[in-house]
């Protein structure tokens, strides 16, 4: 009721209000101008409900408390990200994927906004189901997300196997990785000529006793290593292709261990400082673009270079309409560098090949793409739009992401 009473307020100054979570997003869907921004740390509570297997939470929720409270009740979510630093209508409504299973929003069942008339909606398939399905990835215009209710399902443990095969080989034998397993991604250090492939399968053996870099990486000594490397990257670039091969042939090496799932899907909360694009393209596309972009990045030594890994995760199609992997099976690459100086010519040719293939952006990172673009690339991008101008008649959650993507005037 405060949010819905501040929403009104903020529109009889006609000025606008943009609801932030823990502002990793790398995009300006978070910006505001002549306006304030709004903070939802205090409406974090959350409701596990064991016997619906499911567990209710407010919108400034973070991840990795919802995990915990969820681990205390044996009970997890399907699938998670790398990263759980953000909020819960952070965390969704920018379309936050892990691998191997379909975005989170596809696993919620309720919500509750507040849209820019100051009106509280209830949504669920059976309650304003078209709006519904369009919030699970409300891009932060639809409304002030205060309440959302997760599907759950029984806590269980994974085996991960981490190979280290041939570039050429890893991309020829992609498919069966996926058809084999659970859960699959990819890593490649730029310059290198193996692929760091990830096989994760769920397990009842017993769980493995951690290794010294679990250990690293877990107290974040591994964090200072890296970002020192990148240092050195930055100072004198001509090195960025002997540290990448020194830090694959010393630090990733061949390991198979077993523990709980977030154990294994979450990398910790200490990550360098970079910047990040990422964009999903059609699954069967996948081997000739992971290829194409490793010659972009080997062929860039006149201009820039690339000192962070080439992620891969594989994400299956959902009908959430401003969904990236919506109507298809997705590969999600993640082209990351840590220098300022670099991120714009290198993003630049990332996102360039990335059209070639229908590339859809990820909502919270880098991209320069626009309105134009994304009429081909949504089929209900027009149905959302519609419903985003009748939720926010007053404009107060119009901003410059907002302009950039629906080529709407801040006016």
């Amino acid at each position: 009721q405060e949010i819905a009473e501040l929403v009104t307020h903020v529109a009889g100054e006609g000025r606008r209000l943009k609801p932030v979570g823990s502002g990793l997003s790398w995009s300006d869907i978070n910006e505001v101008e002549d306006g304030h921004l709004l903070r939802l740390d205090r409406m974090a509570s959350i409701d596990v409900q064991p016997d619906l297997k499911r567990v209710c939470v407010q919108g400034g929720a973070v991840m990795s408390d919802i995990q915990e409270a969820l681990e205390r009740q044996n009970l997890a979510l399907d699938n998670i990200g790398s990263i759980v630093t953000q909020t819960a209508a952070g965390y969704t409504g920018t379309g936050t994927h892990g691998s191997g299973t379909p975005l989170l929003s596809t696993f919620i069942e309720e919500m509750r906004l507040v849209d820019g008339a100051g009106r509280i909606r209830k949504l669920s398939p059976s309650q304003e189901p078209e709006l519904f399905s369009a919030a699970r990835v409300h891009l932060g215009c639809l409304g002030v997300v205060t309440e959302i209710t997760f599907k759950c399902i029984d806590a269980f443990d994974l085996e991960e196997r981490l190979e280290i095969v041939p570039f050429d080989r890893a991309l020829a034998d992609l498919g069966m990785y996926l058809a084999e397993n659970d859960y699959v991604k990819l890593w490649w250090l730029p310059y290198t000529d193996v692929i760091q492939v990830y096989l994760f399968n769920r397990t009842n053996v017993k769980r493995t006793i951690p290794r010294p870099t679990e250990l690293m990486d877990k107290w974040g000594l591994s964090t200072y290593s890296f970002s020192a490397l990148l240092s050195l990257t930055r100072s004198v670039p001509a090195l960025t292709p002997f540290v990448l091969n020194s830090l694959q042939s010393l630090y990733f090496t061949p390991r198979r261990r077993v523990n709980l799932s977030t154990r294994l899907f979450n990398i910790g909360k200490m990550i360098p400082i970079h910047n990040e694009s990422e964009y999903a393209i059609p699954l069967e596309q996948a081997p000739k673009a992971i290829d194409r972009v490793a010659q972009i990045v080997r062929g860039s030594a006149s201009e820039y270079r690339v000192n962070f890994p080439l992620e891969v995760r594989f994400v299956p199609g959902d009908d959430i309409p401003m969904s990236p992997a919506t109507g298809r099976d997705s590969c999600y690459l993640g082209g990351y560098v840590a220098s300022t100086t670099w991120t714009g010519p290198y993003h630049r040719d990332f996102e360039e090949l990335m059209r070639e293939y229908a590339g859809r952006p990820h909502w919270g990172k880098l991209f320069s793409r626009t309105s134009r673009d994304f009429t081909e690339l949504y089929p209900q991008y027009s149905q959302f739009d519609e419903l985003r101008r009748q939720c926010d008649p007053n404009k107060i959650f119009r901003n410059i992401f907002v302009k950039k993507v629906f080529c709407e005037s801040l006016g």
